[in-house]
């Protein structure tokens, strides 16, 4: 059995600077769907599917303690009212016993109502079950990681390709010592008509991936890809990298997106995001935490947030889903209220710095901009009239 060790290195900081830009507010001619109250639970996220309709996503602490694990719930909307939840994993097989956010379970929307969400199972295994309705129903779940080891696999990303075909990445320290993150490679699998094709997109490299930090893989619309990932370096630097591959699915060599910034001995626990050629990720090296951005390794990121002793930013950012096509936004969690940023160009602008402090996971929808999250376990909502703007 796989044990965890993972030391989380958590952090505290504050914001230095607001820009805020007021957003009109347009009425708004459909019904808003209606979010359940859920009760408690842990890692909720809410997603817009591409042919309309919202899904949710959560896990459940099952019965009899802390080390049970978890199970994964969906639910979706029909007439703008969330449907009774379906179950993913298999009612005997939980989800790890680790709630962290970095470790949520990843949702992803691919052609003709396809859907899947891959998770890290209690033994430490990638797993990824998908939907051919919409998330109404799943096939049993597939193991990514195709070794026999009993190494602490952690942190899936997905994302589909426009052909259908699923592809994922994750943190695989199968080199390691038993029980340990690190040393780890990034792996990264294909999922074609249920069969699982893996490799690893770090072997030729001599230092760790940063064994804590979520990965994240995007998939353009010419079937290429981009992973982002927090890599190490022998001298101590924890700074993301990208790999990318083109439509023929021929990954490069790991690059770094910036030179070398955060020199830490712990894992962050925050992994970077990949918007287009652009990387997004957590910084601490100034003793405060700030939000980085960066398009090309060889110059200085551009500083998008920063903490001050009045705001403390608390998570990675995150895509908003539902967007129109070519706009871009991101929730930024922080204390005590979040952020909701916009691109234009390369900048990115705070259009909102009012969301409630829980909220981790948001989507546009017809109009209305729909929050989730936890507080204290126990899971929350807020729905506001929202128009995006121009």
């Amino acid at each position: 059995m796989k044990r965890a060790t993972c030391g989380l290195f958590l952090l505290s900081f504050c914001v230095t600077s607001l820009v805020s830009c007021a957003s009109s507010v347009e009425p708004v001619p459909t019904e808003p769907v209606t979010i359940p109250e859920l009760g408690e639970l842990e890692l909720p996220q809410i997603a817009a599917a591409p042919d309309g309709g919202l899904l949710m996503a959560w896990t459940v602490r099952r019965e009899g303690g802390f080390f049970e694990g978890f199970d994964l719930f969906v639910s979706t909307t029909e007439d703008n009212t969330f449907s009774e939840p379906v179950q993913v994993n298999g009612a005997d097989v939980p989800l790890h016993s680790i709630p962290i956010d970095e470790m949520r379970p990843a949702v992803a929307f691919g052609p003709d109502g396809a859907v899947a969400l891959a998770w890290t199972d209690e033994f430490f295994d990638i797993r990824v079950a998908t939907s051919s309705d919409g998330g109404k129903s799943f096939a049993p779940s597939l193991r990514l990681n195709q070794d026999e080891g009993d190494a602490l696999q952690e942190f899936p990303d997905i994302a589909f390709g426009p052909d259908g075909v699923l592809h994922a990445v994750w943190l695989d320290p199968r080199i390691a010592e038993e029980g340990l993150e690190e040393p780890a490679d990034l792996y990264y699998a294909r999922v074609t008509d249920g069969v699982v094709t893996e490799r690893n997109l770090t072997e030729s490299q001599e230092s760790s991936v940063c064994g804590c930090c979520l990965p994240n893989i995007n998939v353009a619309s010419d079937g290429s890809l981009a992973v982002a990932f927090r890599n190490t370096t022998p001298t101590g630097y924890r700074d993301p990298s990208r790999v990318v591959a083109g439509p023929d699915g021929q990954f490069g060599e790991p690059t770094p997106v910036s030179p070398p910034i955060w020199q830490i001995e712990a894992c962050p626990i925050a992994g970077p995001i990949a918007v287009d050629d652009m990387t997004l990720w957590f910084d601490g090296s100034t003793g405060q935490k700030r939000l980085l951005s960066a398009w090309d390794p060889g110059q200085m990121p551009d500083v998008v947030l920063e903490d001050s002793d009045e705001r403390f930013l608390d998570y990675p950012p995150r895509p908003v889903s539902g967007t129109p096509a070519q706009t871009t936004m991101l929730l930024v969690p922080a204390q005590p209220a979040g952020y909701l940023l916009n691109r234009e160009g390369r900048a990115w602008n705070v259009v909102a710095d009012d969301l409630p402090a829980w909220a981790t996971s948001a989507v546009f929808y017809e109009g209305r901009l729909y929050l989730v999250g936890t507080d204290v376990g126990a899971f929350q909502s807020e729905t506001r009239d929202f128009q995006i703007p121009d």
